[in-house]
């Protein structure tokens, strides 16, 4: 069996080739499965090449952002995907596939593939934690355990998620009353989910987003459940919303510049320069609010993420207990090397040569999902943390 970076995961066993997560020009061709973890972009970008006998295995919601993003550039995965959801899958002569929750964002699986001779487990993005808008991940009984480590660091240990959503509310609670116009800068898929609920339902404040997150929104609340009051930053009620108060922005990094509050209040017509704060699992690193802070010009900074922590990951390998675990994404040398040393099990990364660091809060190095017709759509990228 082999498993390796090739512009997607690779997966080689029993003379079956799979390729997970495709990138910008994949080998499709050679490979008997594609799986599709979830619906940012980073995970689906190789898609536009898939050919028309390319077999692709991905989630209902996963296929309507799809949809929704780019459609022309995503006709072949529209019409070869094979929808899957949690605990189904199918079966072919040689292997089966069967899904899992991952817990990550709306639509984000898990996947186990039965070769015959090889149980494997991929995790794609996982959090291993209950939120707001999603399920703790499901354990996936393996014997291989495929393995993200966006967060496989030991400076990656985040505070209870109670705790970060109460400072959150407290101080969205504390800047709305005293007037002052406040940005929550989250990632549209996913995290802009579980702030759009927790605003709107935990202080019942109006939420403005930009017509990507609203309409990501409109894609959880069919699959779901409703998030609360929401509106276009750019309709005819955003507008009046902010002339008004008690109302809290919500964008996605790409939105930030140089002297963050200053622009967007240009931008927004706000009636003053808001505060900004940003909700992202690297704010676990006390280094990641000042440089964000000298750059952007920031007043706060949050890890809530849609991730899986340093000490969540080995809990799911633990729980797991596979025979041999492969570490991708983010520090995947040291999260193989600490499973080694802590949990005893064989542990192997697998790096990606092409990849770039996350280790800032880079928009220009973290792919996103941007909607066509959103005519408030961000210059540049994002990925989910």
């Amino acid at each position: 069996m082999r498993v390796y970076y090739d512009r997607g995961l690779i997966i080689e066993a029993e003379g079956l080739k799979f390729l997970l997560d495709p990138r910008s020009k994949a080998d499709f061709y050679s490979s008997n499965l594609v799986l599709v973890s979830h619906g940012h972009s980073d995970h689906v970008s190789g898609l536009i090449n898939a050919g028309e006998n390319v077999r692709v295995g991905a989630s209902n919601i996963t296929h309507e952002i799809a949809r929704l993003v780019r459609p022309e550039r995503n006709r072949r995965f529209l019409e070869n995907t094979v929808l899957m959801d949690r605990k189904h899958g199918f079966r072919t002569d040689k292997y089966s596939v069967l899904a899992y929750d991952a817990g990550h964002c709306m639509g984000s699986l898990q996947f186990k593939i039965d070769t015959g001779e090889h149980l494997i487990g991929y995790t794609g993005d996982l959090n291993f934690c209950e939120s707001i808008t999603e399920r703790k991940a499901d354990v996936v009984d393996c014997d291989i355990l495929v393995i993200e480590a966006t967060f496989g660091s030991e400076e990656y240990v985040f505070p209870e998620r109670e705790e970060i959503i109460s400072e959150i509310l407290a101080y969205t609670e504390k800047n709305v009353s005293d007037g002052v116009p406040l940005v929550l800068i989250g990632y549209s898929l996913g995290k802009c989910q579980e702030l759009t609920s927790l605003i709107s339902k935990g202080l019942d404040y109006d939420v403005l987003v930009p017509r990507q997150i609203f309409e990501f929104n409109r894609i959880f609340e069919r699959y779901k459940t409703g998030l609360g009051k929401y509106f276009e930053i750019e309709s005819e009620e955003g507008r009046e919303i902010i002339e008004g108060n008690k109302y809290v922005l919500l964008l996605p990094p790409s939105y930030l510049g140089k002297n963050a509050p200053e622009t967007l209040a240009k931008t927004f017509n706000l009636p003053k320069p808001p505060k900004v704060a940003i909700c992202t699992g690297w704010a676990a690193k006390k280094s990641f609010f000042f440089s964000m802070q000298q750059a952007y010009n920031i007043d706060a900074a949050f890890p809530l993420s849609s991730h899986a922590d340093f000490n969540q990951l080995l809990e799911y390998v633990s729980t797991v207990e596979p025979s041999t675990v492969y570490t991708t994404f983010g520090s995947p040398v040291n999260l193989a090397k600490q499973i080694k040393k802590r949990l005893k099990i064989k542990a192997q990364p697998v790096v990606n040569k092409m990849q770039q660091t996350l280790e800032t809060y880079s928009t220009n190095q973290e792919p996103q999902i941007t909607l066509k017709t959103d005519t408030n759509k961000p210059k540049t990228p994002e990925k989910a943390t």
